[in-house]
């Protein structure tokens, strides 16, 4: 028995591409499918080698010539495989350092939130003195933008170490945009922003895991808001594209993005340089998790900017089917 799990083991090994796949690694930057292309082509070189060396060199001279060929190959084919190895190790050790790093966060913050949410409510000094309550409201804002950085950090971890678990929700996506529109609402008043949202009567519910559709739809709605110009209208818009799927899409009159710079926008940590004048602070995280969580449940996303004048993001939802 214990052979035959070795065994079996060993021939898993053999298996490079679900290696790789197990490894969360594409294959052109996996050491084992690197190792197996630099064979062929070292076999290859040798063989060339030989075929013309043997037509038009001595066999001493052949030989030789087939050896360094091979130990040229081996030499520079090792390198590149132990880079790649390098760098597939500490893409792992830098993924396992961010779970384990935001989980140890998660906890103080939230206890700290809840420590400052009880000051302010029990607390009577606190409760009669708004420069205490001002400042209490200060701490439980930032403590809540860490704990969001901290949630976003761990998405990003569970994307890229093949963690993430979706449910197979129904969803009402007109509800769960009316949700956020409403608690957006004041905020989006403070800015000189008007939210206008529309869905049809009959629209049908989307398949997937509702909390995460939720977290998509509240960073689309936040970005709109956050670079709307004063004045503004933030345009939301839930249809049906047919019977299979969903459209969600949202239009507002901001800051845009520079076409130059729109290729990188649903990349990791990416905010562009409009966004960081008119925004200090952002990490870059949102719309590369957003996309990220429409993708794994079977969707896509997308967007139209125009610098200067808004931009548009819509993303599709399978429709739930019974």
């Amino acid at each position: 028995m214990v052979y035959c799990a070795v065994m079996m083991g060993n021939l898993h090994r053999l298996n490079v591409i679900a290696e790789c796949r197990g490894a969360h690694l594409g294959l052109w930057a996996c050491p084992p499918f690197l190792f197996v292309v630099m064979g062929i082509v070292d076999i290859s070189a040798m063989l060339g080698s030989y075929v013309l060396a043997n037509r038009y060199l001595d066999e001493t001279t052949t030989v030789l010539l087939i050896t360094a060929v091979a130990i040229f190959i081996f030499v520079i084919g090792n390198f590149i495989i132990t880079g790649f190895n390098q760098i597939a190790e500490a893409n792992r050790i830098k993924n396992e350092f961010i779970s384990v790093v935001s989980h140890q966060l998660r906890s103080p913050l939230s206890v700290f939130k809840w420590v400052l949410d009880a000051m302010a409510h029990t607390s009577v000094d606190a409760a009669r003195d708004p420069a205490t309550q001002s400042y209490l409201g200060m701490l439980r804002d930032n403590a809540e933008k860490m704990i969001q950085l901290v949630n976003m950090l761990l998405e990003v971890s569970r994307f890229e170490s093949g963690r993430l678990v979706l449910r197979q929700d129904r969803v009402s996506l007109d509800l769960v945009t009316e949700e956020f529109v409403r608690s957006y609402a004041p905020y989006a008043k403070a800015a000189h922003v008007t939210i206008q949202f529309t869905a049809p009567a009959n629209l049908p519910p989307v398949r997937g895991d509702k909390e995460k559709i939720k977290m998509v739809v509240q960073n689309l709605i936040d970005n709109a808001v956050r670079y709307s110009r004063s004045g503004g209208q933030v345009t939301i818009v839930v249809a049906s594209l047919g019977p299979a799927m969903v459209e969600w899409r949202i239009s507002d009159i901001g800051i845009g993005i520079a076409k130059s710079q729109q290729r990188y926008i649903f990349q990791k940590f990416f905010r562009t340089d409009k966004a960081v004048q008119h925004q200090t602070q952002g990490s870059g995280l949102g719309l590369y998790i957003a996309r990220s969580l429409v993708v794994a449940q079977g969707g896509d996303m997308g967007f139209t900017s125009e610098e200067g004048k808004g931009t548009t993001f819509w993303f599709h939802l399978p429709a739930y089917s019974t």
